[in-house]
């Protein structure tokens, strides 16, 4: 949904897909629906183990809602990368520190009792966090 609404809404004022349309979002990518999607979804396991591990970690619930603001702004941000960088695809490390940044705002929201917990298991997946998300 992330990306289709970065289609919608985002900068590049870009359709996902299209007949009519000469440039979209399909036509930058130039590889076609299926594997744009898989190329998505190879990173939903992160995604739900990195949930899993945060969510064990706070006392309450969560913030807001994971999906909406990290999950969805997550395929946002790849759609970005894409039109910006003529189809290539981000690398894996660039969604993973992009993810764990989202992630850190997302719950910077949670009590700052939970924080060094959770900055804790974000640094289980990069040492290059920045400072400022979660602070120990």
């Amino acid at each position: 949904m992330g990306m289709r609404d970065y289609c919608q809404w985002g900068e590049a004022s870009l359709p996902y897909d299209g007949k009519d349309q000469l440039v979209t979002l399909l036509s930058r990518w130039g590889q076609g629906a299926r594997a744009l999607h898989a190329e998505l979804a190879q990173y939903a396991p992160l995604l739900v183990q990195l949930e899993a591990e945060l969510w064990a970690e706070l006392e309450e619930g969560f913030p807001g809602m994971w999906h909406y603001e990290v999950v969805e702004q997550l395929g946002w941000v790849i759609a970005n990368w894409i039109v910006h960088h003529d189809g290539v695809p981000p690398s894996r490390a660039w969604v993973t520190a992009t993810l764990l940044q989202l992630a850190g705002t997302f719950f910077s929201r949670a009590p700052p009792a939970d924080w060094p917990e959770l900055r804790a298991v974000l640094l289980c997946y990069s040492a290059d966090l920045p400072a400022v998300l979660l602070p120990a």
